[in-house]
């Protein structure tokens, strides 16, 4: 128990505080890299690299500052194109806006010898298409579907064709479903030659190869004042086509007279009869005379012939609304044996949906139109159905003027049969 204490006093005293004892120096690692050398080569490389990065960046941002130029560039060009295109389609549209109407008037006042009361005009619908050029006319049917007081010419869903000088700025052609026709200017600003499709006539086992040419005049205030339609001649081959001249025919004469207001007063049509040889005496077979009064929304047309017809010669009454839609005609002629009214009833779309004919003050019979798609008429887009109405003013009888199938009614119950 005394032992041990001592052995260990004496160890601390001798070995752990003398300072005579060896200690070696000590060693650090971070000293012996502070003053290490790094090759030449190493560094280069670590340079070029990243020079090498830089260079990319600039590349790279270059690049994309070209794509943002090429961008805007295109965009630029496409702007200006768009704006090009669009104004010429603007110029081209009011070309044709100004010089249409003119062209259409006579190209349908050479085909047809209804009379036209007003002509609308044609707008710019949006920046791309024309309206359609509308006419009001004063039928002397009246059991037509649709609008028979209108003609139309379409100029936006459907357009016509047309075939446009763009050098000298003139239309030279348009073919509609109604005409096709060409245009020739060289007579001067007050006149206009039409030319239209040529047609194969027979005459006593003759064959004619036949060209109607048609010459407008207008006065000083571009008013459309005479038409005259020519015939030229030739003979036919035997596969119908056009061989050796003939002669030229003047087959027909119109003639418009205005008032003070622009509007058209009178109208004349001489139609000249027909010939087979240069020879044959150029005479007049007959003349028909129009003239016009208008008294607030009624029209009141005289019609005469020459020579004198007094059962088709009288005077029409043409009452419209507000909105131009025809309300009814009423003619009597000369002899005082027509003596009729009809009464007209129209639908949601402003067609006809109803003729109601009125002889001597009584209702004698009806017209009802009906409207269909073509899928389910079978090809027949309209029907008509006329019923007959008897003293009592009640139809007993209905006849379907597509199918030519009819029914009739119970007197005492009212009640239709079957269709048959």
């Amino acid at each position: 128990m005394m032992f041990i204490p001592g052995m260990f006093a004496q160890q601390s005293n001798d070995s752990l505080k003398s300072k005579h004892l060896y200690r070696p120096v000590s060693v650090r690692q971070q000293d012996t890299l502070i003053g290490a050398e790094v090759p030449d080569s190493l560094e280069q490389q670590h340079i070029d690299s990243i020079n090498a990065r830089l260079e990319f960046v600039r590349d790279s941002i270059e690049a994309r500052m070209q794509f943002i130029r090429d961008s805007i560039a295109a965009r630029e060009r496409f702007v200006r194109d768009s704006l090009r295109r669009r104004k010429e389609i603007l110029d081209s549209l009011n070309f044709l806006k100004l010089r249409l109407p003119r062209l259409l008037e006579a190209s349908i006042k050479t085909i047809s010898e209804q009379v036209i009361i007003d002509q609308g005009g044609i707008d710019i619908v949006g920046d791309s298409s024309l309206s359609d050029y509308e006419l009001v006319v004063l039928p002397f049917t009246n059991n037509q579907p649709y609008v028979p007081w209108k003609m139309k010419v379409n100029l936006s869903d459907k357009p016509v064709q047309m075939n446009i000088d763009t050098v000298n700025k003139k239309i030279l052609s348009i073919r509609s479903p109604a005409f096709e026709h060409s245009y020739d200017y060289s007579a001067g600003s007050q006149k206009l030659v039409i030319n239209e499709k040529a047609v194969i006539r027979q005459k006593r086992q003759e064959s004619f190869f036949i060209l109607p040419v048609d010459t407008v005049f207008f006065d000083g205030q571009g008013r459309l004042v005479q038409i005259k339609r020519y015939n030229r001649f030739f003979s036919a081959t035997a596969s119908y086509h056009r061989g050796a001249p003939l002669f030229v025919h003047l087959s027909r004469v119109k003639q418009y007279v205005y008032n003070g207001d622009g509007q058209m007063k009178s109208y004349r049509i001489v139609n000249f009869c027909d010939r087979r040889s240069a020879s044959d005496e150029h005479k007049v077979c007959n003349i028909i005379d129009y003239t016009l009064e208008k008294d607030g929304n009624t029209w009141i047309l005289s019609r005469e012939h020459d020579p004198v017809n007094q059962y088709s010669s009288g005077t029409y009454t043409y009452e419209f609304d507000e909105g131009d839609i025809l309300k009814s005609i009423a003619f009597q002629n000369v002899k005082k044996t027509e003596n009729w009214k009809t009464f007209i009833e129209v639908n949601e779309e402003g067609y006809v949906s109803r003729y109601i004919y009125q002889t001597d003050g009584s209702v004698s019979k009806t017209l009802l139109v009906n409207y269909y798609p073509a899928a389910v008429s079978k090809g027949t887009r309209v029907e008509t159905i006329t019923c007959i109405f008897e003293d009592d003013r009640v139809c007993y009888y209905q006849k379907n003027n597509a199918t030519g199938k009819s029914r009739v009614r119970d007197k005492l119950t009212l009640e239709w049969g079957p269709w048959k």
